[in-house]
């Protein structure tokens, strides 16, 4: 009798997982009126690429500490003095959480303003062919300030700089800052540092400045993301032929 020789045949590999996107809104806890924006985002972004993300469509400047929850795990960029992780950033994607649309996690950006972002999955979409990802398709609300002391500060804020006082203020320094120039135009001395009235006024306006709320125009947005995200061209090798080689 001949003997088996069938061998059993080795398990397959498992099958590399299909990209998906991820239809995210992200918004801002405990502003009224909502700060929100929602993003594309393909299911392989990594930690640290989510956390880009989320500082440009959202405003940010990059000038704190941040961290996420996800599944009850933190997971962030270790910067000197802050907070460690376990896992590297560049290597933990979205897809390892198996995330399913309805589920939520956190980014907590800034420890002592304690910006806190909810980000819900609002759908899991197919790839599609020729679209840029990440990108943000909608979103509302202007981006509190840096440094404005968290939610409360930023109420306050936008009280007092909304406020009737406030306007007749900025109105007299307009005013004044104008009269100067106009005079200057009309063949009179050039301002000077040594005016403290006109210096004073100037230096007010630009305190305004500073302190609004950086607007949200979703193009804008979209060219940063560009820029941030710029596709690496992928050099295609010649096939090996006779004459090659």
């Amino acid at each position: 009798m001949r003997a088996n020789t069938n061998k059993t045949a080795d398990p397959k590999p498992n099958p590399v997982p299909s990209d998906k996107v991820y239809q995210l809104k992200i918004t801002l806890r405990h502003i009224s009126p909502l700060v929100w924006r929602r993003v594309l985002v393909k299911s392989e972004t990594t930690i640290a690429q989510l956390h880009a993300i989320i500082q440009t469509v959202m405003g940010w400047e990059y000038l704190h500490l941040h961290q996420f929850r996800i599944h009850g795990k933190t997971y962030g960029i270790y910067r000197n003095g802050g907070i460690s992780f376990a896992d590297d950033p560049d290597e933990v994607k979205l897809r390892d959480f198996k995330l399913r649309k309805g589920e939520r996690f956190v980014y907590e950006y800034d420890m002592g303003d304690f910006w806190l972002h909810d980000i819900r999955i609002e759908a899991v979409l197919a790839v599609e062919p020729g679209k840029k990802y990440p990108l943000c398709t909608e979103g509302d609300g202007d981006c509190p300030p840096e440094d404005c002391g968290g939610p409360n500060g930023f109420q306050e804020l936008m009280a007092e700089r909304f406020s009737w006082s406030a306007f007749c203020d900025a109105r007299e320094d307009v005013l004044l800052v104008a009269q100067r120039l106009l005079d200057f135009y009309h063949g009179g001395p050039p301002p000077s540092y040594e005016e403290d009235d006109f210096m004073e006024a100037l230096d007010r306006m630009n305190q305004c400045i500073e302190d609004a709320p950086i607007e949200f125009h979703r193009r804008e947005v979209n060219a940063a993301l560009q820029k941030v995200f710029k596709p690496i061209k992928v050099r295609k090798e010649r096939p090996c032929t006779s004459e090659s080689k």
